[in-house]
């Protein structure tokens, strides 16, 4: 009885000997490999370049308990609260500040930030998003057992949030304290949405102008304008450490004088930097603190 024969298929070989189909086989597949790698490491850079600005910042000025050191609050935020909090498909985050400049230099800043207004309601409780209530939940420790004031909180909204199409990554908050007059505040919120952020909301490639307002808590009524800067060195661009401010700073603000000047219409005397004090005069209140966005890694052992 004849044998059963299995012909193999026909392969092809270039000169060396080498089968082209499994070359081109290993060429993809370290293709792939190479493209999900590069997308790893830039999904891990992306995610340490700050803090995404949102429509809703909520923010708490943290007053520590005494004898709890400061690195015990940047341990909680980070170990406990950061992993539990901040993947939830990015609507809500907390996140951690420290004043570098200006008022209360030193002092830490928490903000609880989210993407959009419609997820306030959807994502946490009315009140501060810091109390034991709201981070308690997966927690063995509690931001009572560390802090005074975790339910002191301020609700800011961006005026004209609608208008944005994004919003930018950012290293520092450069937070001006704003003082509208009390006859004034429709006109100055129009004002905002129509003149101010069309202009100055992407001023620069690294360096936003954005007003919100306080809706909810502590401070509710006001107005702040934050100076949304993607790092430090961008900052150093323009207010560089120990030297004047810069040309490029200069020559961003200078067709911005009219406009400057209609704000301060809004604004209450005295309140804002004067036209000789810089190029982001009028813009720039006289009560401000930049604060800088503390990753996650730098916590003492």
């Amino acid at each position: 009885m004849a044998g059963f024969a299995f012909k193999p298929p026909r392969v092809n070989f270039n000169k060396q000997g080498q089968n082209p189909s499994k070359i081109n086989t290993m060429k993809t597949a370290v293709k792939k490999s190479c493209y999900i790698l590069l997308m790893v490491v830039i999904t891990q850079a992306s995610l340490g370049q700050g803090m995404q600005m949102g429509e809703v910042l909520i923010m708490n000025y943290p007053v520590l308990k005494e004898d709890v050191p400061k690195e015990a609050l940047r341990r909680y935020i980070h170990q406990d609260i950061a992993p539990a909090w901040n993947d939830r498909k990015q609507r809500v985050g907390f996140h951690l500040f420290e004043a570098d400049r200006g008022k209360g230099k030193g002092e830490y800043l928490l903000v609880c930030r989210l993407n959009k207004i419609a997820d306030r309601k959807a994502s946490l409780p009315a009140g501060s998003p810091f109390s034991d209530d709201v981070l308690l939940s997966g927690n063995s420790k509690k931001a009572s057992d560390l802090l005074d004031n975790p339910n002191d909180f301020t609700e800011y909204h961006l005026l004209g949030a609608d208008e944005f199409e994004s919003l930018p990554h950012i290293d520092i908050l450069g937070i001006h304290y704003l003082k509208v007059k009390n006859t004034r505040t429709t006109d100055f919120e129009k004002f905002v949405v129509e003149k101010m952020h069309p202009s100055v909301g992407n001023l620069l490639p690294n360096m936003h102008l954005l007003t919100y307002k306080a809706v909810a808590g502590d401070a509710k009524g006001n107005y702040i304008t934050i100076f949304a800067i993607e790092s430090t060195e961008a900052r150093d661009e323009y207010w560089p450490v120990g030297m004047p401010e810069t040309e490029r700073l200069t020559q961003a603000f200078r067709p911005l004088k009219n406009l400057a000047l209609e704000l301060s219409d809004y604004l209450v005397s005295g309140s804002y930097l004067e036209p000789s004090g810089g190029a982001a005069a009028i813009f720039e209140s006289k009560e401000w603190t930049d604060f800088i966005f503390q990753p996650q890694g730098k916590e003492q052992k």
